[in-house]
């Protein structure tokens, strides 16, 4: 009889080595496609947004299904070329504001602005930059690291064409086959539980609807607000540089950030050659508040009618979700981590119903 049980102990330790094993070979496989897994994933994002507009063309023109979904893919990349051509002109400007820079002077002014607040400091009996100057500060920069960064941006241009023609393939499919996610998946499923993945499937369609459509609403918002604050400041281009700090608040924490920073760069950019060092610290200055204020605006009224109500979870939850996410799959993690919990969460949830006794504890 002790055999019999050393046996049974034997292979439940086994077992769940195994299944140990099996899950940390799973989790290491997707991190290994994680890219390819936000393929997947914008992919299915588009076709979801993209099902009204072919659903309007079939029933309104009597398309077929693989011309409505080509139609409304064109739609799509139409409208991400159109984006990508705003923003040429205005690169463009920036380089040719730099090129124009009188860096000579720019840097006087800058030895002068750091003079006085040299001088205010010795006044306060603080000797901090005393033996420090602006011009052996800017010897010491290293422009070698200007070739590393055009290959940089090579690359990523290179990573970006590759990833816009396979989201725009899988994409297409996705559209043309509406139910090749949900076939898929039930093929690996017994046929006595396909109704209970069909409607957790709807559930996930539907909060999936309502989390796009609020992250839409959410960037739409931050887009306006700070297009008024460029206006109000009198930035060029005010308005593709809104857009573009809009778009980064995909990426939760650091794209606000990095907003912020890009922002700036550009603003400072756009003017510089017609603004003093005073005026850029005082446009620096405006943009920081303005712009703070707006992420406040964002981080207490938005982000809990999008993160809460749309995806039905505590914020406390969805930051620990995102930050282990971003811990663990980088910046891509981050942006996916919502969608991909709330997948996980309902799925999750069905199956503790079902086997809820499994995992109590008398």
């Amino acid at each position: 009889m002790q055999d019999k049980d050393s046996n049974i102990i034997a292979k439940g330790i086994v077992k769940a080595v195994f299944s140990l094993l099996s899950l940390l070979l799973l989790l290491w496989f997707l991190y290994k496609i994680k890219i390819i897994i936000v393929y997947l994933l914008i992919a299915l994002v588009v076709s979801l947004m993209g099902r009204p507009l072919k659903a309007f063309l079939i029933k309104r023109f009597k398309f077929k299904d693989t011309l409505a979904s080509a139609l409304t893919l064109f739609v799509f990349i139409l409208i991400f070329v159109l984006l990508l051509s705003g923003f040429i002109p205005m690169i463009y400007q920036q380089g040719k504001n730099l090129s124009l820079l009188d860096f000579d002077q720019f840097q006087k002014n800058l030895q002068h602005i750091f003079d006085n607040i040299n001088l205010y400091l010795q006044q306060k009996n603080i000797k901090i930059f005393e033996d420090i100057s602006i011009s052996s500060i800017l010897s010491k920069i290293n422009l070698t690291i200007v070739p590393q960064l055009i290959n940089s941006l090579l690359n990523i241009l290179g990573n970006l064409t590759i990833g816009f023609f396979a989201v725009s393939f899988i994409s297409f499919f996705m559209l043309k086959d509406s139910n090749l996610t949900s076939d898929f998946i039930f093929k690996l499923i017994p046929d006595n539980d396909k109704q209970k993945y069909v409607r957790v499937i709807d559930n996930i369609k539907m909060l999936l609807s309502r989390y796009f459509l609020g992250l839409f609403i959410q960037i739409s918002i931050l887009f306006f607000f700070y297009s008024v604050l460029l206006n109000i400041i009198g930035i060029e281009n005010a308005t593709l540089i809104a857009l573009l700090a809009a778009l980064l608040n995909l990426v939760p924490y650091i794209g606000p950030v990095v907003g912020w920073i890009l922002m700036i760069s550009l603003s400072l950019t756009s003017s510089i050659n017609n603004t003093d060092l005073q005026g850029m610290l005082h446009l620096i200055r405006n943009i920081s508040i303005g712009y703070v204020l707006i992420q406040m605006w964002d981080a207490f009224v938005d982000q809990p009618m999008i993160f809460s109500k749309s995806v039905k979870a505590h914020p406390l939850e969805i930051f620990l979700v995102i930050m282990i996410s971003g811990t663990l799959f980088g910046v891509v993690g981050m942006i996916v981590a919502v969608p991909l919990y709330t997948m996980l969460r309902l799925l999750f949830r069905e199956f503790y119903q079902e086997y809820k006794s499994v995992f109590t504890i008398w």
